[in-house]
């Protein structure tokens, strides 16, 4: 999906800068660097809103200390977000070479800490993306596999572009997705577990249970399964989870790892 070229300008405020050659270097090519840096990590971004601390010699010689940022209906590698609310700290940029014109680059790790809302629809359409399409199934087959009743799973792993029909049902801390069948007259999949964050890193997929729903109207078959944790990395450390009706709000913190 492309960039919004309407999303408004991003502001700049610097602490302690003085109205000098400097400040005017930093509000003229700073933001808009910046602004096109995330453009082209992100494949649509709106309402991007966002604010820089620092003094005028820190920022010039390429150290940020703070960066305050809000963004809505942003999508990374097909995954929607509702809105994201973060800060980011000791962050170094090459700002000499982008003040002769060249991109902005990250020169170094740094911590980015904030809010992350996930609505259902986005929930929805992000099941479409290669990144959780992939990883369903992989899930999916690996849930089953365990289960004492072996369920046949053909006709719900077939490849291609399925994952756009699955509904997605939000409880308080649980989730179920359901898979339509694949013709009229098959069953329906659903699957049901907990989602809880253990550790700041390790998602866990708890108390699971599947049932097939017969479309001749036969008592569902339900298998209960056993629990799945996915470790997400050193770099994330993720402080609450929260599943409701209305979405998925993440509150943590990741590292971001500049690319080679």
């Amino acid at each position: 999906m492309p960039s919004d070229p309407a999303a408004p300008p991003a502001s700049e405020s610097s602490s302690g800068s003085s109205p000098g050659r400097g400040s005017r270097l930093i509000s003229r090519l700073l933001p808009p660097a910046i602004r096109l840096w995330l453009h082209t990590q992100l494949d649509h971004i709106e309402g991007l809103e966002f604010a820089i601390d620092g003094k005028d010699r820190q920022i010039l010689g390429g150290y940020l200390p703070g960066v305050n940022l809000v963004a809505r209906q942003a999508v990374y590698q097909g995954l929607y977000v509702s809105q994201a609310q973060v800060q980011a700290a000791d962050i170094r940029v090459n700002l000499p070479q982008v003040l002769r014109g060249k991109a902005l680059r990250l020169l170094q790790p740094f911590p980015v800490t904030g809010q992350v809302t996930m609505g259902a629809e986005d929930l929805r359409l992000s099941l479409r993306s290669p990144l959780l399409a992939q990883g369903l199934q992989d899930v999916l087959k690996q849930l089953l596999a365990g289960a004492a009743t072996p369920m046949a799973l053909d006709q719900w792993l077939e490849p291609g572009d399925g994952t756009a029909a699955i509904a997605i049902t939000l409880e308080p801390d649980r989730l179920t997705l359901g898979w339509p069948p694949s013709q009229p007259s098959g069953d329906r999949l659903e699957l049901t577990t907990g989602l809880v964050m253990a550790e700041g890193r390790r998602l866990c997929l708890c108390q699971p249970v599947a049932q097939v729903i017969s479309a001749i109207n036969d008592a569902p078959t339900q298998v209960s399964l056993e629990d799945v944790i996915f470790d997400l990395g050193p770099e994330v450390d993720i402080h609450t989870l929260t599943v409701g009706p209305a979405g998925l709000e993440l509150v943590g913190t990741v590292r971001v790892i500049p690319a080679d």
